[in-house]
């Protein structure tokens, strides 16, 4: 068979052939235990096989981890090597280390680039997905919708005094800036007072000393994460405060903790195979992949709230 053919057929464009002609390059390739070249396809192309995943320098939690094995499971159709790369506080350097790499394309996990980063990697035939018309809008960037949900559920019996508390440990902490943003804006729009931003360590007399100043009767705590809000709770309780008649807690990512309460933690579900899913459909169309070779995308809500009893 010429070089052609069995290029077609490996390179995920085997439709165009005879089954008998697929089977035969299988065949072969089984024989030979062969496998198609990353180095000489990167040498073609000018690029590698790589699918940079780009998380923020932040602790890294179950959810996160979740979407890695997925983005992985659903670009294998395309070829890509996922690997993990840390952003840094500079979006600009972030993109020159990129550059460096000769990527695929880059998932940004957590917004780490900024649009003009994202124009520069594009321009080098480097695509960014999920694309930024998700978070082009406030009023639909997960972050801001995860803020407001928390509100809605902290004020649905009546008004409270909102508590932001962020997560206090030695990487930074890229969400809750536009997190608290939002809540800023909920609290005004609602007719609340001035929400308060805190820091909380997880540990029982770290989180103890950084939140007990703070909660009385009429204080609803939209947690950074579900392990903030058990750390609140847990001084809520050494407090003698009543959950959630007093302390209201709505915490964030619905992980097994959460469940584990008592009382049981409202939290979001943040549905990252969704996010997933809508990252490799972009990076499919952004390579002008045949959508038939990546799995069925999940068509359910990116966020959920799933109620507890901690509000």
């Amino acid at each position: 068979m010429s070089r052609a053919t069995v290029s077609h057929i490996f390179n995920g464009r085997a439709g165009n052939f005879a089954p008998q002609t697929r089977e035969r390059v299988a065949d072969a390739a089984r024989e030979l235990d062969y496998r198609p070249s990353p180095a000489g396809r990167s040498l073609v192309r000018g690029r590698g096989d790589t699918v940079v995943a780009l998380v923020p320098n932040s602790t890294i939690g179950e959810n996160q981890q979740n979407a890695l094995d997925r983005l992985t499971v659903n670009t294998a159709g395309m070829g890509g090597n996922v690997v993990l790369r840390f952003a840094g506080p500079d979006p600009d350097e972030t993109a020159t280390s990129i550059l460096a790499l000769r990527p695929l394309a880059v998932v940004d996990l957590g917004a780490a680039l900024s649009p003009t980063a994202r124009e520069r990697l594009a321009q080098q035939g480097v695509p960014t997905v999920p694309r930024l018309d998700i978070a082009e809008d406030d009023s639909v960037h997960l972050d801001v919708s995860i803020s407001n949900m928390q509100v809605a559920e902290l004020t649905r019996t009546g008004p409270r005094r909102i508590v932001y508390a962020s997560l206090r440990d030695r990487r930074p902490d890229p969400y809750s800036p536009m997190r608290f943003a939002a809540i800023e804006r909920a609290c005004l729009k609602a007719g609340l007072m001035q929400p308060v931003l805190i820091d909380v360590p997880v540990d029982p007399d770290g989180a103890f000393r950084a939140v007990a100043s703070l909660l009385q009767a009429g204080v609803g705590v939209a947690a950074y994460n579900d392990i903030v809000a058990a750390a609140v709770a847990h001084v809520a309780t050494r407090l003698g405060l009543a959950i959630p008649g007093e302390v209201s807690i709505v915490g964030v990512d619905n992980t097994p903790i959460a469940q584990l309460m008592t009382p049981r933690l409202t939290t979001i579900d943040v549905n990252m195979d969704a996010l997933m899913d809508r990252a490799v459909q972009d990076l499919a169309e952004e390579l002008n992949v045949p959508l038939s070779i990546i799995p069925v995308a999940s068509n359910d809500a990116m966020l959920r709230l799933v109620q507890g009893q901690s509000s």
